[in-house]
Parts: structure tokens; C-alpha cells; sequence
């Protein structure tokens, strides 16, 4: 998207936060080297400032305002956020819109409305379903967002009342890695099979967590409809990081279904290089997830040649586009019987590896660029034709206008002068910043 945007005469400028120090270097370089000609600048913010601990509000606050500071002063004519739901509750990452109260046109890439769409399980009452839906008052502000799918795209319409023309479906992709052939053959991934504990014709899902979305109870529900003398030929393969207490829990929950333990290997995290051998080998890919912004472990699947099995659900058909390769989620009988379908029926298998070699093809991040920067650009110019335009950094807020809009905007907590201090401090520090 970068590189397009320079090819078409625009400048790009990346904003990083010094609040990650760690890997920040690379990332500079990293951007230099593969789009030479954007330019990189970074803003410093007061820390700790997660929105989980409630002594770092007016920090929070104050951070969201420095943030958006530093970035009027760059003086844009558009700005893009890549993600403005999913960070700043457990760490100091920042997003907002229009806390300054002086902004250019935004948009935001939008992923999904996960905790919102299934709130009785992720949104309980309480201070995270507080600050999620402050945050969603902030992506009803964007200018314009970039759906990663037409499911996504569907879902801001109904749930946050977006009107068609402010968000665009620009689609998404996988790492062109997972298309490359392993560099030792077939060799190198038998031992990958062999390492992990697998034996040929084994089931593999990798969600990627194990919360409820990703549906693990009823896939091993239906995991245990099969017979006993199929589940012992095709062992069900889980690559996933398995936190505390996760492993214990599922192996009691294939217990409480009569799964044997020889039936079920938990791999824990597994590294691209092996998981890419893992989809190679596997008898089938199953993707039982409820709820999907995209579904990519679908996609990575078939670009390396899995046979894939999929949710019905939001946007995996759209992955998939393979009415036949798809079960009802929510039906462990459902799930059992493709699974079923899949050992039992070799053609039906040979035509999802078939399909599995056209599929992951039809999606690529060049026609994703070409879509969201066309967007930028149309809804640049209809607001330049509106009247918007940039505000000159002279008449950017003060600090002392700055402190007053926070006294408002967080008004039941007092900041310390150690506070006060380090915005001070930080707004100096932005106001000095350079792009390189």
C-alpha cells in the first residue's frame, strides 16, 4: 500500500511510538529497505498508560492526545490507523479519533466487531466493555473504513450504523511464504510430522487461542462422534499456544467425551516453518471457528495444498467459496459428518486439494492496495471538494489548551505533578521530532 501510494506522487510518512522501544530499530529498517521513499517518524507518549489499570486513565488520555498532536503536526492530508480496537487495553499501545479535537480525514482498517457481535461472552459489564465501546464511538468517527471482508464490511453497516459509501471492502491475503515449496522437500516434512508426535492421516486445526469463539468444545464433540477405529487412524492435531491450565482443561474436556489421549496431540505454539509442513501433510485442515474477520488459517491452509473443511459462518465462506467444503459450526453431528466426508470419500478430498490449488490465488495484497488506496484517494478528493483542509501547525492547541480539553474530557481524576511533568515533557519531545 506504501509503495503504491508513492507511486502515484503522494507521500507517506509512518508513525511509530517510542513506547516500544524493543524491535522498533528493525522496524524502521525494515520499512526503509522495502518501501524506500516512505519516511518514519515517532512520538512519545507518557507510560505506563494501558487502559486496564484505572491509575493510568488520565495518562490513557493523555497519551491519545499526544498522539493525535504529533500527527496534526505533520500536517496530513490523510491519515490511516491500521488498528484502533484491538491494542491499548493490556499495554501502552494508542489509537483515537478526535480527542485533540482537531483531525484530518481517517481511516482505519477494519477487522471485525468480535466482542461486540458475541458481547454476552467477551463483554461482560465492567471496565473492558467501558472502554471498547468508548473506542467504538472513536471508529464511528473514521472518514472511511477498509473492511477486510464483505462479512466485516456488512457487519459495521448493521452494528455501528455506517453509511455504504464510508467503508470498502479492499479483501486480505496470506504470507506469499506459505505458497513456497519447504526447502528440503518432502523429507523435511515427514520429520516435521514425525517431531510434533503426528502420524499420517492426521486432522489439524491451529486457532491461533482457545477462546470461545474458536469453538474447541464442539470440534471435540464432534471429534468423539466419529468411530473409535477412525479416530484411532486419524489423530486430531491442535498447534496452538497452550497457556496455563489450557492443556489440562482440554485434555479433561476430550475425557468427558470419551476421547482417549492417544486420540489428541496438543503441539502448543508451532513456528510458520513447521505449521507449513503440518497443512502439507495433514489428511484434512478443519476450521471450526464461529466467528472470523477473514479467516486466514483457511487461506494459509490451502495455499500450502490442505484439504480444507470450514465454518459456515461470517466470513469463512467467502474464504472458502466452496459450498460443499462447508459444516454448521454450532452441529457437532455436522461437523462430524464432513469430517467423515473427507476420510471416507476420496474424490471429495481430491476436490478440495484441487480446489485448494486455485483458491488462496484469487486473493493478493496488491489488489488489496489497489482497492484501499483508490478508496483514500476518492474520498480524499471529496472532501477537498467539500472544503476540508489541513490545519496549519501556528494554530495547532497549545499544551495549556491540551491540559484544559484533558480536565474535561477525564474529569474525575486529578493528575500528579509527576504527570503534568511528563506530558510536558513528551509534548517537547514531539514538537522537536524529525522525519527521517
Amino acid at each position: 500500500m506504501a509503495n503504491l501510494l508513492l507511486s502515484r506522487g503522494h507521500e507517506v510518512i509512518c508513525l511509530f511510538s517510542e513506547a516500544f522501544q524493543e524491535g522498533l530499530a528493525d522496524l524502521r529498517a525494515d520499512i526503509i529497505s522495502n518501501a524506500p521513499g516512505v519516511r518514519v517518524a515517532s512520538f512519545h507518549v507518557p507510560s505506563p498508560c494501558a487502559a486496564c489499570a484505572p491509575d493510568n486513565a488520565w495518562r490513557q488520555m493523555a497519551a491519545r492526545m499526544l498522539r493525535e498532536h504529533a500527527i496534526a503536526c505533520l500536517e496530513p492530508e490523510f491519515v490511516h490507523v491500521p488498528a484502533l480496537l484491538a491494542d491499548g487495553w493490556g499495554d501502552d499501545a494508542i489509537g483515537s479519533i478526535g480527542v485533540l479535537g482537531v483531525r484530518a480525514p481517517t481511516s482505519l482498517t477494519q477487522y471485525d466487531l468480535i466482542p461486540l457481535v458475541m458481547s454476552d461472552i467477551y463483554m461482560p459489564p465492567g471496565a473492558f466493555r467501558d472502554y471498547y465501546m468508548k473506542k467504538l464511538e472513536g471508529v464511528k468517527q473514521a472518514d472511511l473504513l477498509l473492511a477486510i471482508s464483505e462479512y466485516s464490511q456488512r457487519e459495521a453497516i448493521e452494528w455501528l450504523g455506517m453509511q455504504s459509501e464510508d467503508i470498502v471492502h479492499i479483501s486480505f491475503a496470506a504470507d506469499s511464504k506459505f505458497a513456497e515449496e519447504p526447502a528440503g522437500g518432502l523429507h523435511d516434512v515427514e520429520r516435521t510430522v514425525s517431531k510434533y508426535g503426528l502420524r499420517p492421516g492426521y486432522l489439524l486445526y491451529a486457532p491461533g487461542g482457545f477462546d470461545a469463539r474458536k469453538n474447541m468444545d464442539r470440534l471435540l464433540e464432534a471429534y468423539s462422534l466419529l468411530p473409535e477405529d477412525v479416530r484411532g487412524r486419524h489423530q486430531l492435531a491442535i498447534a496452538s499456544k497452550l497457556h496455563e491450565g489450557v492443556r489440562a482443561g482440554i485434555e479433561w474436556k476430550a475425557g468427558t467425551f470419551g476421547v482417549q489421549a492417544s486420540e489428541i496431540v496438543l503441539m502448543d505454539y508451532v513456528p510458520d516453518e513447521d505449521l507449513m509442513h503440518l497443512y502439507r501433510a495433514c489428511h484434512a485442515y478443519v476450521f471450526p471457528s464461529l466467528h472470523e474477520g477473514f479467516g486466514l488459517p483457511a487461506l494459509e491452509a490451502m495455499f500450502c495444498g490442505a484439504p480444507v473443511i470450514a465454518s459456515n459462518c461470517t466470513s469463512i465462506p467467502e474464504v472458502m467459496e466452496m459450498d460443499e467444503a462447508l459444516f454448521d459450526p454450532y452441529d457437532p453431528q455436522s461437523m462430524a459428518a464432513k469430517i467423515l466426508q473427507v476420510i471416507h470419500d476420496p474424490d471429495f478430498r481430491q476436490r478440495l486439494i484441487a480446489h485448494a490449488a486455485i483458491q488462496p490465488h484469487k486473493f493478493s495484497w496488491a489488489t488489496s492496495a489497489e482497492l484501499a488506496v483508490s478508496a483514500l484517494e476518492r474520498k480524499h478528493a471529496a472532501l477537498k471538494n467539500a472544503g476540508w483542509h489541513s490545519t496549519p501547525v501556528a494554530n495547532l492547541p497549545t499544551c495549556e489548551d491540551m491540559l484544559a480539553r484533558l480536565a474535561k474530557l477525564v474529569a474525575n481524576v486529578q493528575p500528579s505533578e509527576e504527570d503534568l511533568e511528563l506530558f510536558r515533557a513528551c509534548l517537547k519531545a514531539n514538537l522537536k521530532a524529525k522525519c527521517i
